[in-house]
């Protein structure tokens, strides 16, 4: 169901981090960040190195104190972590980059130790339903230290999963995998979600990563959330400059010099006059073109579906898309789609 749908909107959220602050050696790394998430929604949140992500997944976590601000869930305010024998909260689990894996236990016996205190009835069907779920039948019984990294991520995901946690947080859960395990690892995101109805955080420094996982997510830079919509409205109606380049590949052009080569289209308008042009805006071609405009190629790099092309118009370059290789200094015409 999508987070748009009026059912889920329209609930009190799950989750709240209210006007959350976090300084250290007076340098802020959260600064005033709120954020609402309902029940079975998942979040991602893009930013570049120090941004001060892991920071606000921790204090998410309720295991550093934050210097002002609230963290509720289930509609109640939560203790500062300095005010409990053991910080955080049993139902708010965080999955690390390291994974925190047991490496000389099997898969099993990792979840498994996370149901330590249930009855062995409930304990072994519910490992059975997480092996099931995160895809790990096959490697129940191999030891964590001869995993790969996308198999511990799935083990540290279902060991987190185990006591049906309200909230799954995610550091950089995609760091270092390799495309297959990328996908298998969203799709054992998505599924945990949908079926365990808790709300999930994930942080990424990859644009792709969070455009094709998220339901929400929100751009962090310097602490502060500066942008917050679906991946559609990020993508295609960036605030500013900073979140198009961050969300992807991206052409910023003042508002007068776009008009002067391309005429008026029904552009997105930036700050300072300036408009976003997605390489996928523009068409390329080989052979003349009454509406397109001359241009020289700079540069093309091959990326499996399609070519990412550099071209040189009169005063400016551009990135633009090609399903076909082109060569340095081939003449091409451009024009909008």
């Amino acid at each position: 169901m999508p987070i748009d749908h009026p059912s889920i909107l329209n609930k009190p959220p799950l989750f709240e981090l209210r006007s959350i602050s976090k300084s250290y050696a007076e340098q802020t790394v959260v600064n005033q960040l709120s954020l609402r998430l309902h029940a079975g929604e998942i979040f991602g949140l893009l930013g570049e190195s120090g941004a001060g992500k892991s920071t606000l997944l921790q204090l998410a976590a309720n295991l550093i104190n934050p210097d002002l601000g609230e963290v509720w869930l289930g509609g109640e305010k939560l203790p500062l972590p300095s005010d409990l024998l053991i910080p955080g909260h049993p139902d708010i689990k965080i999955v690390h980059q390291d994974y925190g894996l047991s490496p000389n236990l099997s898969v099993r016996e990792n979840i498994r130790y996370a149901l330590r205190y249930y009855e062995k009835s409930f304990r072994d069907a519910r490992i059975e339903e997480l092996l099931e779920l995160c895809q790990l039948q096959a490697l129940a019984e191999q030891p964590a230290k001869l995993l790969s990294g996308g198999e511990k991520q799935r083990t540290a995901i279902a060991r987190a999963l185990a006591e049906e946690a309200q909230i799954l947080l995610l550091d950089e859960p995609f760091a270092h995998l390799d495309l297959p395990n990328n996908r298998r690892l969203a799709e054992t995101i998505r599924k945990s979600v949908a079926l365990s109805g808790a709300a999930c955080i994930f942080v990424t420094h990859h644009a792709t990563d969070a455009l094709g996982l998220s339901q929400r997510m929100g751009i962090l830079r310097q602490g502060s959330l500066i942008q917050l919509g679906t991946p559609q409205e990020i993508y295609h109606q960036p605030l500013n400059a900073y979140v198009a380049g961050l969300s992807g590949e991206a052409n910023v052009l003042d508002l007068t010099l776009a008009e002067q080569y391309f005429g008026r289209h029904d552009w997105h308008v930036l700050p300072h006059a300036q408009v976003l042009i997605r390489p996928e805006y523009l068409h390329v071609q080989t052979t003349p073109s009454a509406d397109g405009l001359k241009a020289e190629v700079r540069w093309s790099i091959f990326e499996g579906s399609r070519y990412r092309v550099c071209v040189r118009l009169e005063q400016f370059d551009l990135m633009v898309y090609s399903n076909k290789e082109l060569k340095e200094k081939q003449k091409v015409w451009i024009s909008v789609v």
